[in-house]
């Protein structure tokens, strides 16, 4: 044996260099065109054999070609500055027990870059122009114009552990005032922070964070409650929505209008469902304006999240897989409050955790 293997050596060590991959691929194309060559040759002879030309009445399968699926792009660290917009936010989806990644950015321009660890959540303004995120070493949320690099460090102050269970961060428009909630922990945050004016303000505790205006703008709260919702424009009195929900849009910016999925109480089991419609009613008077189905989207997706306002009557929507089983992923659509139709923006990037710009989650 001992000869065998110095022999074999021997042999390895005067062949020549050669690229498997290449000789794989180059494997396949050549038992294809034997299998195609083979093929026809049978075809013909039994057309001869029997007189005529006859069709095969079975479809042959072909050989399937060697795909070399190419390694994934190391994300590059995130610039200081000269940033374009964001498309999405997502953490990559973490297999075999690792420890969970960090938040990675999408710009417009189809840049990926990586966030520094950060404990909390990341948020991107409407425009996709700013983000926050929780900075450890200052201890509170900081806002960053990805363009110019500037940042906006908030006056609130806030422990790592209140990131640690359930929150919501809900930004305005330029991203200089807004909400961040937590529950589940010993401390439960509910605090409006203007950041240009320097201000932190205590909400009302059960209140969740639908959307915020810039400068001294509307505020919207929800309650949901066991079969209806309160819907709270500050400075107004709360109207009631005859169903469980926290699925809303961001307040249109003229005040009023706001939107939110349908659903329906399941007949089979205790449970809401969505309908596939969206609803527009007065955020002030809780009065019904339109009610339509979204049409546009795949079978296997269904509409589940909304969000900021692209245009008038346009809002951010997010559909999600009809089936928890199904490999079909997340899409962002702009739908248009008035007819239901959708566009199509971007798919989603993670299986998990991800955030698109002004959306409500």
């Amino acid at each position: 044996m001992n000869t065998l293997r110095e022999d074999l050596h021997e042999l390895a060590a005067h062949a020549p260099d050669v690229d498997l991959a290449d000789v794989a691929i180059r494997g396949a194309r050549r038992r294809n065109r034997v299998v195609r060559l083979s093929l026809a040759a049978a075809v013909v002879a039994a057309g001869i054999a029997g007189g005529s030309v006859i069709r095969l009445q079975q479809e042959v399968r072909p050989v399937p070609p060697v795909v070399l699926t190419p390694p994934e792009t190391k994300a590059l660290p995130l610039p200081d500055k000269g940033v374009a917009p964001v498309e999405q936010v997502y953490r990559p989806f973490c297999r075999g027990g690792c420890q969970e990644s960090g938040w990675r950015i999408v710009t417009r321009r189809g840049e990926t870059f990586q966030l520094p660890e950060v404990p909390g959540p990341v948020e991107a303004t409407v425009d996709g122009r700013r983000i926050a995120y929780y900075s450890e070493k200052d201890r509170r949320i900081v806002v960053r114009d990805l363009a110019s690099g500037q940042i906006w460090k908030a006056p609130l102050k806030q422990p790592k552990q209140d990131f640690k269970v359930e929150y919501t961060l809900r930004m305005s428009p330029n991203g200089l005032r807004f909400i961040v909630s937590g529950w589940g922990g010993r401390r439960e945050p509910n605090m409006l922070v203007d950041i240009e004016q320097g201000t932190v303000e205590q909400l009302d505790s059960g209140w969740w964070p639908v959307s915020v205006a810039d400068g001294d703008g509307p505020v919207v709260l929800a309650k949901p409650y066991d079969k209806s919702t309160k819907v709270w424009v500050r400075g107004h009195k709360p109207v009631t929505i005859p169903t469980f929900t926290y699925e809303f849009s961001a307040l249109n910016p003229d005040g009023r209008r706001l939107v939110r999925m349908g659903q329906f109480l399941s007949s089979t089991e205790p449970m809401v469902r969505r309908d596939g419609m969206i609803v527009t009613f007065d955020a002030l008077t809780g009065g019904i304006q339109a009610r339509v189905p979204v049409s546009g989207i795949p079978g296997d997706l269904e509409p589940a999240k909304l969000g900021g306002w692209l245009s008038a009557d346009e809002v951010t929507l997010v559909a999600v897989a009809r089936s928890p089983g199904s490999d079909a992923s997340a899409v962002a659509y702009a739908v248009n409050v008035l007819t239901g139709k959708a566009r199509k923006l971007f798919p989603l990037r993670a299986e998990g955790a991800y955030a698109v710009p002004g959306l409500v989650h």
